[in-house]
């Protein structure tokens, strides 16, 4: 099978068939089943999912079907975002007649996130999804934020390049994926010699000739692992520097034993 096309919203002005469906700002579009075993989208999946473009950010739902209970449903939200974030939400129900049911709630829901529909009724024991708002708006929003925490390079990237599966023409994401390329690589880097800077630390913090000759012997074997992954590294001269200074008081040490 090929990869399926970017979804295209399907507005409809009334509704006439069962299912739950968001209001746009013209009409209704229903949400769909995700077609994937999980219990939230895989990013890379994302160009099959509908979205829905409203005229604010009131998040008002119609569910289409006979003897329609609340109780039947999980519904959660999820923000667009690295951290899988799931917040159950639960609507006021006001019975429509001829089995339609409107779902309203007071809390404002903004764009860039996903409503989650669980319910056997639709899904076949699956789930429905649906992201509020233009799926690529929020994608490149997000993506390009650069302010982020310490540590959130490298899964950023991660999210990122599975977004650029679903969305392999975006020029926007595309453009920003260098940015995080490099942040995630100096990330990487920072972690990474952050063990040859543990032994150092250890070797200066210990009066033991034995144990100085110990962390100096596990230094060159940190620096070696540092370098093989690094060989340009931010800290490759260090690295090295440590290295031979390591290598020349090793034999001092073993005299004074």
């Amino acid at each position: 099978m090929g990869k399926k096309k970017p979804y295209t919203p399907k507005i409809v002005p009334t509704i006439e068939s069962y299912g739950v469906y968001v209001h746009a700002d013209n009409g209704y579009v229903k949400v769909g089943a995700y077609d994937h075993i999980d219990r939230f989208v895989d990013f890379k999946f994302l160009h099959e999912i509908p979205y829905v473009e409203r005229a604010d950010n009131r998040l008002e739902l119609t569910v289409f079907e006979k003897d329609f209970s609340e109780r039947a449903y999980d519904f959660e939200l999820r923000p667009v975002q690295i951290v899988v974030q799931m917040e159950p939400v639960h609507f006021d129900v006001i019975p429509l007649g001829d089995d339609k049911y409107r779902l309203t709630m007071d809390e404002a829901v903004k764009d860039g996130t996903m409503l989650h529909v669980n319910s056997g009724s639709f899904f076949n024991g699956g789930m429905g999804v649906i992201m509020l708002g233009h799926t690529q708006k929020a994608l490149e929003a997000y993506f390009s934020q650069t302010e982020i925490e310490a540590g959130d390079a490298s899964p950023t990237l991660y999210y990122l390049q599975d977004a650029l599966q679903a969305f392999p023409d975006n020029e926007q994401l595309k453009a920003v994926l260098p940015f995080w390329e490099n942040e995630s690589a100096r990330e990487k880097d920072a972690k990474d010699y952050g063990y040859v800077d543990a032994k150092w630390q250890q070797y200066n913090d210990t009066p033991s000739i034995s144990l100085k000759l110990r962390y100096l012997n596990e230094l060159i074997a940190e620096v070696g692992a540092y370098l093989n992954l690094h060989p340009q590294g931010g800290s490759a001269e260090q690295a090295t520097e440590r290295r031979e200074y390591a290598q020349s008081k090793i034999p001092e040490y073993e005299k004074m034993r």
